[in-house]
């Protein structure tokens, strides 16, 4: 039987969630070898913290040392053989010391993880920095960890633009110019750990004893985005980064498959939204089964025009419906597939339909971008 469009219905909006509950972990790998050398990688997006212009991004071939290993760390002043790498490198002509460039990977956002990257300062004028921005919600929100060669590595937060240095937690170290370092910071909920060449520094050990510190608890940003971020018109480069991270799984996946096990008349419950085409695919399924797969015209058309779609078939009825943000646009399609009864109608089906989407919205208490 052919699929019915059903316009005119009154739907209620729905409130779609970018909170997210935790899953298995994951590793990501930044190869810029994969890159055409000369331009900014795929995945990623220049900004600026503060004034100015956003920075010069891009992959290049330079000469490093290996990485290092515990190994190389114990044979200490043995000479080590350099080669040609792939690497990120920062520029910006923009000397002024509340001009940040960062560089944020877009593909994925990071609550609690694992970071560890090599980076040195090449160069700069008044504010030779390197470091991670983290937990990034936009170039005026974001944590901070850093290294600067004027001799400190310090963490911080900057809310709407403005830096809470002050307020920070950071230690007087030399770091080189033109000396690669490894970096790596460690995320867990509200506390924050950083190591600058293997040792823990931040928060800050006392009399030599890691567990005896000052623990960082600060709860501004529970998650975001991660990426590179430089100060001023500092010349950086960065290689080998790695992110593990525990993976994350949204909650609007978490609420139909929730929804779905309430109700037993259910037989299928997906969500569909636009994910980086033109061709919806699924994000949500109350059976945990077909994450991903795409959809049909007939999503694609309940997204674009906000109809409501009817199928009977033996034994079942399937109802597709628009789910819509505060402001009444479309955002996502809801497809729900139920067993059905003796003298169903068209009707009767959009009424059970229209009360599973109202269970999946009741669910829902953050209005965040559905394609988080």
């Amino acid at each position: 039987m052919k699929r019915q469009d059903l316009i005119g219905k009154v739907l209620l909006p729905v409130l779609l969630g970018g909170a997210a509950l935790l899953a298995s972990g994951a590793e990501i790998k930044f190869d810029f070898a994969q890159f055409q050398t000369g331009r900014l990688p795929d995945g990623f997006i220049s900004l600026v913290s503060g004034p100015g212009l956003p920075g010069d991004w891009k992959v290049m071939d330079v000469t490093v040392p290996p990485a290092m290993s515990p190994l190389m760390t114990n044979l200490s002043g043995a000479m080590q053989a350099t080669a040609k790498q792939t690497v990120l490198a920062a520029s910006s002509s923009d000397a002024a010391a509340n001009h940040s460039p960062l560089l944020l990977f877009t593909n994925e956002t990071f609550a609690n993880f694992t970071l560890t990257t090599r980076f040195k300062i090449v160069s700069g004028s008044t504010a030779p920095e390197a470091g991670i921005a983290f937990r990034v919600q936009d170039e005026s929100n974001y944590y901070i960890l850093r290294a600067s060669t004027r001799g400190n590595l310090l963490w911080y937060r900057v809310v709407r633009g403005v830096r809470y240095e002050g307020q920070g937690i950071g230690v007087q170290i030399p770091i080189a110019r033109d000396d690669w370092q490894e970096l790596r910071l460690e995320c867990s909920g509200n506390s924050f750990r950083g190591f600058l060449n293997g040792k823990l520094l931040i928060p800050p050990v006392r009399d030599g004893d890691p567990t005896n510190n000052v623990a960082i608890n600060d709860s501004t940003f529970a998650a975001g985005k991660t990426g590179f971020w430089t100060a001023g018109d500092t010349v950086a480069f960065f290689a080998d980064t790695k992110i593990d991270y525990t993976a994350r799984v949204p909650l609007i996946q978490t609420v139909i498959a929730g929804v779905m096990k309430k109700n037993p008349r259910l037989l299928g419950l997906q969500v569909y939204a636009l994910k980086n085409s033109s061709t919806p695919v699924i994000i949500a399924d109350g059976k945990d089964a077909d994450l991903g797969a795409a959809g049909s015209k007939t999503e694609a058309d309940v997204l674009a025009s906000g109809r409501t779609y009817f199928l009977k078939q033996s034994g079942s009825v399937e109802v597709t419906l628009p789910l819509r943000d505060r402001n009444g646009e479309v955002i996502a399609a809801l497809k729900t597939t139920m067993t059905s009864f003796r003298g169903e109608t068209t009707d009767t089906a959009v009424a059970r339909a229209t009360l599973i989407k109202q269970a999946v919205e009741s669910g829902l208490s953050i209005s965040a971008d559905i394609n988080e």
